[in-house]
């Protein structure tokens, strides 16, 4: 048998690299046929570069294939899969060389059996510090082919480094919302902590200077909208201060880059309706250089002769949790009846997941109505960095003590309730004329006892409107002043259909009510 080397003719067809459906030639960017948006890139996957070479009439395809970067562990292995048009083939011998993102050259082991027919392995081991990002992949091989006239010798090189991503794994297997549910219009922290895994050891560690885009899809028709790009900081937390318009999901995205793999993570967002004025207020400290802070939320009260009970949800601020201990504070700025040096409760925090907080505060008409101070003091810790565990965020090192306490981070107004009914008489009729409207207004009120009664509220204002029968505004017809009884009535023409709206604006103490009654003219 006679062993044959040529030079190959056809070394010039060059090396051909297809990532994930895209084509590109050594040294030239590759295009895609279809417009990309800009948070989308090619997922990650096998990569495989190609090479024909010749001598005589002995033709090599090699085939190298390339993990994914996602399933680098220490070492990166190529195999070099060959056709031919030969009886059989043997690599003689030949390896695979790295260039890494550093710069250096790493050089691969010599071709081994894969243990499949017409592939062999070449592993590239990757230093401790190997980062993910774009690699120079070249080859040289000499492979001895058998064909009926005897063995060529043919040459396979990529000379011309195949440019190859190899990209980390990332995730963001830590997300929270502050407070977990809010009340409608409440700003709220979306926050997050991500991950990288690293090529050599395949430990995670903090995904530091990442961007990460933060979505929100609401329930319903409505579009996901775009609402930050975020960068994390040193420990791979990410950060913001939303505010959703009602409930939805929001969507964590890392869009996928030379280094790292695309990681989206979603986490749901429920809104709580509230039939009150919103209040909110922050309040934050610095201990030992770590700071840790509180976001408060509620809304204002309005108390009938059953106690009201309202919830006042505490969101944490920045990469941080509520301690073991706390309370939040409810103060009256005035004293009245049974309080003449005003009312002040507290109630424990209840510490429902990471940065979620709540507490619920009884409030009964005997108490003083006005302004309430709500406070709060908190033994909170402050995270300096995740810890790991696989996959899996946890707040183990949340372990920086810092004490948040202020005795008025927000205010509410809680006002004692009215009532206020209206009539009109006729209620139908064929055409314009007269009527009587009259109806009356009561109103919670301490006694003399010690307790609270619904009594008749007299010398206040009324205001008439009359809402007619279409799209025209309604309109304030007439101001009316109720009597030592609470009531009041007055004649008014009408001449259209619609509702007349009777509207007690209440004062400082007591709640605004109104009633409505429907006429028909015609």
């Amino acid at each position: 048998m006679r062993s044959k080397m040529r030079v190959p003719l056809s070394l010039a067809l060059g090396a051909v690299l297809v990532l994930t459906g895209l084509v590109a030639t050594p040294g030239v960017a590759a295009t895609s046929g279809v417009a990309a948006t800009p948070d989308v890139a090619p997922p990650d996957g096998t990569t495989t570069a190609r090479v024909t070479a010749r001598a005589e009439d002995v033709v090599v395809s090699a085939r190298i294939t390339l993990p994914s970067g996602g399933d680098v562990r220490g070492s990166i292995t190529g195999t070099m899969t060959i056709t031919h048009n030969g009886t059989s083939a043997v690599v003689r011998t030949g390896n695979m060389t790295m260039r890494d993102p550093a710069g250096r050259v790493l050089q691969g082991s010599q071709f081994v059996a894969a243990g499949t027919p017409n592939a062999w392995n070449s592993t590239v081991p990757l230093p401790t510090d190997a980062e993910p990002g774009i690699y120079g992949v070249t080859l040289t091989a000499q492979v001895d082919v058998t064909t009926d006239d005897g063995v060529f010798t043919v040459p396979i090189r990529i000379t011309d480094p195949v440019q190859v991503p190899f990209r980390a794994k990332r995730s963001i297997p830590l997300i929270w919302l502050s407070p977990a549910g809010a009340l409608a219009g409440a700003t709220i922290s979306v926050s997050g902590v991500a991950n990288i895994r690293s090529l050599s050891d395949w430990e995670t560690s903090p995904a530091a200077n990442q961007e990460v885009k933060l979505y929100f899809d609401p329930t319903g028709s409505a579009a996901e909208t775009l609402r930050a790009t975020l960068t994390t900081d040193a420990s791979g937390f990410f950060t913001s201060r939303q505010t959703p318009e009602g409930s939805g999901t929001w969507r964590m995205e890392m869009p996928q880059t030379n280094s790292g793999i695309r990681a989206v993570w979603t986490l749901s967002n429920t809104e709580t309706a509230r039939d009150r004025i919103l209040r909110e207020g922050s309040v934050s400290a610095t201990e030992g250089g770590f700071t840790a802070g509180d976001h408060i939320m509620t809304q204002d009260v309005v108390v009938g002769l059953d106690p009201v009970q309202r919830r006042i949800d505490v969101g944490s601020l920045g990469f941080t949790i509520g301690g073991t201990s706390g309370w939040v504070s409810a103060e009256s700025q005035r004293g009245e009846g049974a309080y003449p040096d005003g009312y002040r409760v507290q109630q424990d925090l209840r510490h429902s997941g990471i940065g979620t907080s709540n507490v619920y505060i009884t409030f009964r008409a005997t108490h003083p109505a006005g302004v309430y101070d709500i406070g709060i003091r908190d033994a909170m810790k402050a995270c300096s960095a995740p810890d790991w565990d696989g996959n899996t965020g946890a707040t183990s090192n949340c372990t920086h003590n810092v004490l948040v306490e202020d005795p008025t981070v927000a205010t509410i107004v809680v006002k004692r309730a009215s009532t206020t009914t209206v009539t009109a008489s006729p209620t139908s009729f064929p055409a314009p004329r007269n009527v009587t409207v009259r109806g009356t207004v009561r109103r919670v009120q301490l006694v003399s006892t010690g307790g609270v009664a619904e009594r008749p509220a007299p010398g206040v204002s009324v205001d008439l409107y009359f809402d007619p029968t279409g799209s025209a505004p309604s309109e304030l017809k007439r101001t009316v002043t109720t009597g030592t009884d609470g009531t009041y009535s007055t004649s008014i023409r009408t001449a259209t259909s619609g509702r007349w709206i009777a509207k007690y604006t209440g004062t400082s103490l007591v709640a605004a009510s109104q009633d409505t009654v429907t006429v028909t003219v015609g």
